[in-house]
C-alpha cells in the first residue's frame, strides 16, 4: 500500500510538470487533475526562486549594488528552480496507466540533494557544502534513517499560494510538531518527547529555540568574492546565535562577502539559520554563557538590510551582559541510574558495611578499656 506521502509527490510531480508545460499546451498533463496545486506551485519558493535572490540580496547583493536579475542570469541561477515536475519526479510520464503514477513518486534525499546539496542536504548527511569534505557530525535524524520529506510538507514544497520572499517564511515545520505530539510515529519510530520539566528546559522556557542548544554546529561563510563568485572558504568552527521573529535565540549564519570590481571592502551579512545538524546533546552552559563570540559581541549593525528575516534582529548588549554574568546553577546530581539498579548492588550498600565495621572497632575498644 502505498505512503500518504508516496501520495502527495506523486500529485506534486504532476503538479510541476503541469505548470511547465500549461504554457505550451494549457494542460500539462496535470493540471487537469490538479488544478488547485498547479496553482499554488506557481507561486512557491520553489518554482519562482524569488526566496534565493531576496536572501542573497540582503546578504551582500544590496550594499554593493548588485543587480541580481544580471547577476542570476551570469551565473546561471535558474538552474535549481523546480520549473516542471520531472525536476523531483524524474521519469513521469502523463500517459501512465498508474493513477500513481509508478516509481517516480517515490522521493528520496538524492532527489532534493542536485540543488540542496550545497548546503541543506550535505550538512544533513554531515559532510561540508557540495560534499567537499567530511563535517563534525550527521544530523539525527539522517542517523535515524528519516529523509527530507519526513518533515518538510507538501504544503512547503508545493506552496499555499501565498507569495514568500524566504524560505523562513514559507518553511512552517517546527520541532514541536513532533517532539511536542505524544504518540508521534515518523517511519516506524516513536517520536521522543519534549520535556519541559527537565532541567535546562524549565530554566530557559521558550527563550531558546530548541536549535540554539541542540544544534551540534553551524556554518560560517567567509571570502566569498562576488564578482567571480571564488575565493570563498567554509567553516564549521564558528557558531553564532541571534534573535527571530518570535524573540527566541536562535541560530544565525554569517557570511562575510566582497566585491572587489566596485568596493575593496568586506560586508558581513547575518541571518536566522538552520543547520540541519541537530543533535540530542545540548551545548553545555558555558559554551553560551562563557563566550561572549557566540553573540557576536561587539559587532555594529550599519543598517536593517544585512540581517535576513523579518524581526531578527542581534541579541543586544544588556542581554549579552546578563548571560555572561548569570550565576550558573547546573543541574542537580542525577539519581542512581538503571545499571545500578539491575546489577544486583544496592547503592550505598558498601557505605553500611563500612560503618559496620567502624562501629565494631569502636565496641571492641570500649571492651579493652572495660
Amino acid at each position: 500500500m502505498k505512503t500518504i506521502w508516496t501520495s502527495v509527490f506523486v500529485i506534486l510531480s504532476i503538479i510541476v510538470f503541469g505548470c511547465s508545460c500549461a504554457s505550451a499546451d494549457g494542460v500539462g498533463g496535470c493540471t487537469g487533475c490538479h488544478s488547485e496545486i498547479v496553482e499554488n506551485f506557481k507561486t512557491s519558493l520553489h518554482y519562482t526562486g524569488s526566496g534565493m535572490c531576496y536572501e542573497y540580496e540582503i546578504y551582500a547583493a544590496d550594499y554593493f549594488d548588485i543587480d541580481m536579475d544580471e547577476y542570476y542570469q551570469k551565473f546561471n541561477c535558474n538552474k535549481c528552480h523546480a520549473s516542471t515536475c520531472t525536476v523531483c519526479h524524474i521519469g513521469y510520464s502523463a500517459t501512465s496507466s498508474d493513477l500513481g503514477h509508478g516509481d517516480q513518486a517515490n522521493i528520496t534525499i538524492d532527489t532534493c540533494e542536485p540543488c540542496h546539496g550545497k548546503k541543506q542536504t550535505s550538512t544533513f548527511v554531515g559532510d561540508m557544502p557540495m560534499h567537499k569534505s567530511q563535517g563534525p557530525a550527521a544530523d539525527i535524524h539522517y542517523e535515524a534513517g528519516m529523509i527530507c520529506t519526513d518533515c518538510h510538507t507538501s504544503s512547503e514544497l508545493h506552496g499555499t499560494g501565498v507569495k514568500y520572499s524566504t524560505q523562513l517564511a514559507a518553511v512552517t515545520v517546527k520541532c514541536e510538531d513532533c517532539h511536542s505530539s505524544p504518540g508521534k510515529i515518523v517511519n516506524t519510530m516513536e517520536v521522543t518527547q519534549y520535556s519541559p520539566e527537565s532541567y535546562s528546559h524549565s530554566l530557559h522556557g521558550n527563550k531558546l529555540s530548541c536549535i540554539a542548544c541542540h544544534s551540534s554546529w553551524v556554518l560560517s561563510c567567509q571570502g566569498c568574492h562576488l564578482e567571480d563568485r571564488k575565493g570563498m572558504t567554509v567553516t564549521p568552527d564558528e557558531f553564532y546565535l541571534g534573535v527571530n521573529k518570535d524573540e527566541q535565540i536562535t541560530t544565525f549564519l554569517k557570511m562575510e562577502a566582497k566585491y572587489n570590481e566596485t568596493h575593496n571592502e568586506t560586508h558581513i551579512g547575518l541571518g536566522e539559520w538552520y543547520g540541519h545538524t541537530a543533535t540530542d546533546e545540548p551545548k553545555e552552559c558555558d559554551f553560551c554563557h562563557k563566550n561572549a563570540k557566540v553573540f557576536l559581541a561587539g559587532y555594529t549593525i550599519g543598517n536593517d538590510s544585512q540581517i535576513i528575516g523579518e524581526g531578527g534582529s542581534l541579541v543586544d548588549n544588556e542581554t549579552i551582559e546578563r548571560v555572561l554574568n548569570a550565576e550558573l546553577i547546573y543541574a542537580p546530581e542525577e539519581t542512581p541510574s538503571a545499571d545500578d539498579a539491575t546489577s544486583g548492588k544496592t547503592p550505598g550498600f558498601e557505605a553500611v558495611f563500612a560503618l559496620a565495621g567502624l562501629l565494631a572497632v569502636a565496641y571492641l575498644v570500649l571492651r579493652r578499656r572495660e
